[in-house]
């Protein structure tokens, strides 16, 4: 099989930073970890994005359709904020709750809208849809926290790329994120054995390919989870300052690198 190049990456949030986990009504509370694409498409700086027309109604979210890996085969694992006590319950040190009153916050109303409008350059005044909240929270991981990730290649130049300092923009909100830790690349080797992973991600049945695992985060989309895998698998071992980075080879199927 192909070599396989690694490195551990550890990024800082320089602003309030949120990806919405669930809305109770108008109560936006946050998730504390950033998925694989997300990391992707903003450490790539969206260099293999395929732009095209999104449908909401139709929902053919297809991440492998929209961005061609394959052209760029450099990936990463779920990136994890790495919270002092429980990493998957921060405390209120590490998040942030803002409550809001009203629609528009250029002139604050409960029950108008406004938009720009192109052709006569002003404002439009419209009437608030049923739908839009007045009043509600939303939660963000508070500014400095840590996020831990491994990025992974066939290519080690795709690795070389990154320093410490460089800075990213992630998420909807486009908040900055750093690079303010960096390991050395190291190289891989092929096992066959038992194999104990890191946080992993993978659809919502992912839990059947392991033995024992502890679930860090669960959507409609996917599941992050690390553990014990079923079985004797393949896999790939990285020597890195944190131990051993172990990843199976049925987790790299999906990704479209060229594995011989």
């Amino acid at each position: 099989m192909s070599s396989f190049y690694a490195r551990q990456m550890t990024l800082r949030n320089c602003g309030r930073f949120s990806v919405v986990k669930s809305d109770f009504g108008a109560d936006y509370r946050t998730q504390a970890h950033v998925t694989e694409e997300a990391l992707y498409a903003s450490l790539t700086r969206g260099a293999t994005w395929q732009p095209r027309t999104v449908v909401i109604k139709q929902d053919d979210y297809d991440f492998f359709r929209d961005y061609h890996v394959a052209d760029m085969q450099i990936w990463f694992t779920p990136g994890v904020f790495d919270f002092s006590q429980n990493l998957s319950q921060p405390s209120y040190k590490d998040l942030d709750t803002t409550y809001f009153n009203a629609v528009a916050e250029i002139f604050p109303s409960t029950s108008r809208v406004y938009s720009f409008n192109r052709e006569t350059k002003s404002l439009r005044v419209g009437s608030r849809p049923r739908h839009v909240p007045t009043y509600g929270s939303w939660q963000a991981v508070q500014p400095d926290r840590r996020l831990a990730t491994y990025t992974f290649s066939p290519n080690p130049e795709f690795l070389q790329f990154y320093c410490e300092g460089q800075i990213f923009l992630l998420g909807k909100k486009r908040t900055m994120f750093q690079i303010v830790e960096l390991s050395s690349i190291v190289v891989g080797k092929w096992c066959q054995g038992e194999c104990t992973t890191p946080w992993l991600q993978g659809t919502p049945d992912f839990g059947n390919r392991f033995r024992q695992f502890e679930i860090f985060a669960v959507t409609m989309r996917h599941i992050v989870l690390r553990g014990t895998v079923r079985n004797t698998v393949k896999y790939l071992e990285f020597p890195l300052p944190d131990g051993e980075l172990r990843l199976p080879d049925f987790y790299l199927d999906r990704i479209p690198f060229e594995i011989n």
